[in-house]
């Protein structure tokens, strides 16, 4: 594992209600612990209330634990939902943020220009906030998150709005910036969202880490007849299934290179692949057509 740049070590967190003398106290986080290193993708994922932003806002030292400890290295927080200054220009929201920043002892100065090219927003730069897509939108989250140059960046719930191309072009992001050793935590409800974009998933459930789990490196086909190609492929390989119009087949045994001459042999016409992650494992041949196709 890659050194780790956030270490959550048995946190508790509990928030109190009500007037004295008839409060209620609720454990959002129970004896939680988590490790997450360098350049790592980290899935938080579960229903309401099952302590995904206290966690991501514990973390990030915006909620100070109620026992237990956190060790972080420079770390930003943002929730998706939350894009300040909607009537702002993207580089004018930027610009004002920097000049916050500033005013409260900020000395990072950062670079707008490079900020929008990193998150491809350079076309963007004079467009409202407001008018942007989903997809757009949360790569202006991630803008104002890279101001500080953090090492670990924590997203709350920034896959739920986008569509499945969004976020496989959202994916594209946060990979390139775990390639440059930033450390990315994000929360969703759905595991399915996170296929694809995290190197692994955290599941939470009542305030408590109930699974850990890595998805399986699989390549993805783009054929022509994707029924027919599965079961092709089905009878030489393990491990395939048909995903929509797109073929998958696991990398736990034989490569990506491996895969494409057998589609050749097979005489399978292949417009298009890419390796992703995959939370669950793939089956045999999926006999109906599940989930379109998400990229």
């Amino acid at each position: 594992m890659p050194p780790a740049v956030l270490t959550l070590e048995s946190v508790t967190r509990r928030f109190r209600a009500g007037v004295p003398g008839c409060s209620a106290e609720v454990t959002a986080l129970c004896e939680v612990s988590l490790q997450v290193g360098r350049g790592e993708c980290v899935g938080i994922i579960g229903g309401a209330s099952s302590g995904k932003t206290t966690l991501l806002m514990c973390a990030s030292g915006l909620l100070a634990p109620d026992a237990g400890s956190v060790h972080s290295a420079r770390c930003a927080y943002a929730s998706a939902h939350g894009v300040a200054h909607p009537f702002l220009g993207v580089r004018a929201s930027l610009e004002f943020a920097a000049s916050v920043r500033e005013l409260d002892g900020d000395s990072t100065e950062p670079n707008i220009d490079c900020l929008l090219v990193r998150t491809g927003l350079s076309e963007m730069g004079r467009s409202r906030i407001g008018t942007l897509a989903p997809g757009m939108r949360a790569r202006v989250v991630v803008a104002h998150l890279l101001l500080g140059a953090p090492q670990v960046l924590c997203i709350d719930d920034p896959l739920a709005m986008l569509s499945a191309r969004e976020r496989a072009h959202f994916g594209v992001l946060l990979r390139s910036l775990c390639s440059e050793g930033v450390a990315v935590i994000l929360s969703a409800r759905d595991p399915a969202l996170c296929d694809g974009i995290t190197t692994r998933v955290v599941l939470l459930q009542g305030g408590r880490v109930i699974s850990t789990s890595r998805p399986r490196r699989t390549l993805e086909l783009n054929v022509g007849a994707p029924r027919m190609a599965a079961s092709a492929l089905s009878a030489r390989l393990p491990s395939v299934m048909r995903r929509g119009r797109a073929v998958r087949v696991a990398l736990d045994r034989i490569s990506a290179e491996e895969v494409l001459a057998a589609c050749v042999a097979l005489g399978i016409s292949v417009t298009g692949s890419r390796v992703i992650n995959v939370r669950q494992a793939p089956g045999r041949v999926a006999e109906g057509d599940t989930e379109a196709n998400e990229g």
